[in-house]
């Protein structure tokens, strides 16, 4: 017997979707897995992201474009993440988010866990 579809769970799904659309009505499934990967793996290396995805290095770096300031060509980006040279090992860019970046994260939280209802906190 297949498992009940909750409403409320699909619904969730489809706000989340819509928030990314909202970025951009054409942004690819792929740009969004990207931006969640980076989000849950703040410092992550475009190769960890690549592998992570399942995806070729050079595509992530593309999505890592995409979601940056600056798209190629000179065109404007989404600018949730950045891409910095690492310190110990130049040839080697470590992502995080932006400030839009968390607040766009800070908004998908709110889609999936909506204030009203979070746990109250625990008090000693």
């Amino acid at each position: 017997m297949p498992a009940r579809v909750r409403h409320d769970e699909v619904l969730t799904v489809v706000q989340v979707l819509e928030a990314f659309r909202k970025l951009d009505p054409d942004l690819p499934i792929q740009y969004a897995l990207s931006f969640m990967t980076i989000a849950q793996s703040e410092g992550i290396s475009i190769g960890e992201l690549a592998e992570r995805l399942g995806i070729a290095q050079s595509s992530a770096s593309r999505n890592v474009a995409a979601l940056s300031r600056w798209h190629s060509f000179g065109k404007a980006g989404l600018d949730l993440v950045q891409a910095q040279e690492d310190p110990r090992e130049r040839r080697r860019k470590i992502v995080t988010l932006t400030d839009k970046g968390r607040e766009f994260l800070n908004a998908l939280r709110a889609i999936v866990n909506p204030p009203d209802q979070r746990r109250p906190a625990k008090t000693a």
